[in-house]
Order: C-alpha cells, then structure tokens, then sequence
C-alpha cells in the first residue's frame, strides 16, 4: 500500500540522530481518511565523512529507504531527489537533528485534512528535551527587516522599533494555543500536499545551502497558499548540528544563498540593501558598537545555568534568552512554577563560553520588567 506521509531527511555527517529520530517517528499515529495513516521515510546522505554510510546502511527496511550520494550536491537538491521517490499525498521535509513529541504527526496531518486552504503546516520546536527552551520563530528576510535589524545594533529609537515588533511577533508564536498563519515556518520540519509541487521541484537546486526554505515559503505567499504554525505539535530541534562542524563553509553557502535570495526576490536594489547592511554589521560586531537599548544587570556563571527570581507570579512573564542585547533570534521560556527560575540546564551546557543577554518581559504589556548581561565562563 502507498503511504500517505512520505518524510524526507537528508543527512551530512548527523548519521548519529537519525536513529533516535526514527525511534520517534516510529512512536507516533495520525489518521488519514478515518484510517490509521501509513508513512516511509527516505534518506538522502550528501556523502558524509566517516562511518555515516555504515550507519544509514544498518536502518534500511520496509519503510526506511537510504539514498547515498557520491558527492554533495546541495541540500535543496538532496531534497528534491527524495521528493522524486515519494509516494504519499503529504509530504514532510525534516532535518536529521530532529526528535518528535508525542501526538506531532497527528496535529499536523489533522490540520491539513480538516482545512482543504492550509498549504503547509510546521510545529513548535524545542531545543531541550524538557521542552521548556522554544526556538525563535522564524521572520521572513526582506530588505526593510534587514535594514531595521542593522540600525537597531547603533541606533537607539531603531532598537527600540524593532524590539517591539519582534517581541509582539514571538509572543504570539509562542503563546498561540490554536493553529496561526505565518509568512514563513522552520525549515527544520515542514508538511505540505504534494500536490502543491505536481509541475515542479519543491527547492530551487540553486541555493548551496540556507535559503531554500524562505525561497519556498515567500513563492507560496506570492500565490495566495496559508502558512500554519500548529502549536499542538510539538518536537525537539538540535539546531544546525551537521553545519556547526564546517563553520566557515557554512558561512560562506550562507552568504551565496543571501545573494541569489535578495537579488531573485528583490532585484538589485533589494541585493544592494542586502550587501550594505551586512558590511555594516560586521564592521559594528567587530568594533564592538552594539548599543545597550537597556540597562542590564552584569553576572557572571560557568557551568550552572543561572537563576533570577523576580517575586512575581510565573504567569504573569516570559524569559528571552539571545546572544545579543537586541534580542534578535532569542529562545523563548515561559516559566512553570513560581519562585525563582533557572534557564535549562541542558540547553545551558549546549552553548558555548561568551557573552548572553536574558530578559523578562511583562506578558500584560510586553515590556522588559529586567534584563541581566550573562558571562559565562
């Protein structure tokens, strides 16, 4: 029998999640139709270092098929190899640093078979495995949001401007408790009908790496499809482990893939805007020009994940967690409990030595009640 979810992961050099990944793709149950839906899943290894091929070797079966490319060809293209062997009516793009929480496969696929306009569904993505630490929703990159962002880094009332607007933006993400329309999703996972790309591939094979996704995302805004954050969904993302290990050529694909996005989407004044704002960008990280858009309470800590106590009732804020003082790409927490609370300590022991900035924000008004400079050690 054909499947009704075809779930596409292309692996380089993460052959070690995929197990678990399966284990939790294996645990989960949707309906398709009334009936109990059936799924498979297809690797596609971008010629991995290493034992990965070993490994990808080991998990072939009925319903796990392994493709083993003899170069890298490129995340979208690697993707799209895998669309061209599936078989089922919906189709899931997944990231192998992945693992699902229970009932995920079932959010998604109910929203899309109860609303026939929903194009693509995603969920909520965590970074530890208590589920405490969300990740930040994604924006849609456009010339004025990366105009706004850079001035924000020097310019106090830009700062202010764009604090605002990112902060109502996340709240509503991660507050939402019934499915939202985006402008874009993560590309981390995603599930769309197949039948969206019946005449064509769902990436364009021309981005080398970063970028497929909002490619894909803005093309389907363009032609009037609905983009749906499905909260009840809910999985575990170990964010950009395969690229953490090639940092510079990760950077280098990163600023290629800008390119073609900005001048495809934008033309040239939109590129131009692009290029401009991240010279200057990289010319204030490298002086160190970041402008404080607040006052912050400087502490420092090592190993223990730090701990604040507000005196206020857990319901009445969030936490955002960033690795700069305007908060863009910042980790939201909502706490549990009253009395102090303490950043998890897994997603802790995750970052690196430097510098962070917290903030707890009002969730009556949504303005910072405090925020703390965080060096750890």
């Amino acid at each position: 029998m054909a499947p009704d979810l075809s779930i596409v992961v292309v692996n380089f050099n993460s052959a070690h999640f995929i197990a678990p990944l399966l284990d939790s793709i294996a645990a989960q149950d949707f309906e398709v139709a009334g009936r109990p839906g059936r799924y498979e899943v297809i690797i596609v290894d971008n010629a991995s270092r290493g034992d990965d091929a070993a490994r990808l070797e080991e998990l072939r079966s009925d319903r796990v098929a392994v493709i083993l490319n003899t170069a890298n060809v490129g995340y979208g293209p690697a993707n799209n190899q895998g669309f061209h062997l599936a078989r089922g009516r919906y189709h899931m793009i997944l990231n192998p640093d992945a693992r699902f929480l229970d009932g995920c496969f079932r959010a998604l696929i109910d929203v899309l078979e109860r609303d026939p306009e929903a194009a693509v569904v995603g969920p909520l993505a965590y970074m530890d495995p208590e589920a405490t630490c969300m990740m930040p929703p994604n924006e849609a990159p456009s010339p004025e949001l990366i105009a706004l962002q850079t001035l924000a880094q020097t310019d106090h009332e830009a700062a202010a401007r764009n604090l605002r607007e990112r902060t109502r933006f996340a709240h509503r993400y991660w507050a939402a408790e019934e499915p939202i329309e985006m402008e874009m999703l993560s590309g981390s996972c995603l599930v769309f009908r197949r039948e969206l790309y019946a005449t064509e591939w769902p990436f364009d094979p021309g981005y080398p790496l970063y970028f497929e996704d909002s490619d894909l995302f803005l093309r389907l805004r363009r032609a009037g499809r609905k983009l749906l954050h499905v909260p009840a969904a809910r999985m575990l993302h170990y964010w950009s482990q395969s690229a953490d290990r090639h940092v510079r050529g990760a950077q280098y694909r990163h600023r290629l893939s800008a390119r073609r996005f900005f001048l495809k989407h934008f033309g040239e004044e939109g590129l131009r805007i692009h290029e401009e704002n991240l010279a200057q960008s990289l010319e204030t990280h490298r002086l160190g020009r970041h402008i404080m858009p607040f006052e912050f309470e400087e502490v420092a800590t090592g190993r223990e994940a730090p701990a604040f106590d507000l005196g206020q009732p857990a319901a009445d804020y969030f936490v955002e967690f960033a690795g700069n003082p305007i908060f863009t790409l910042a980790i939201g927490m909502f706490p549990r409990a009253d009395g102090p609370f303490q950043v998890s300590q897994i997603m802790w022991e995750q970052v690196g030595p430097g510098t962070y900035y917290i903030r707890a924000v009002s969730r009556r008004n949504l303005e910072t009640l405090k925020a703390w400079k965080i060096r750890k050690g």
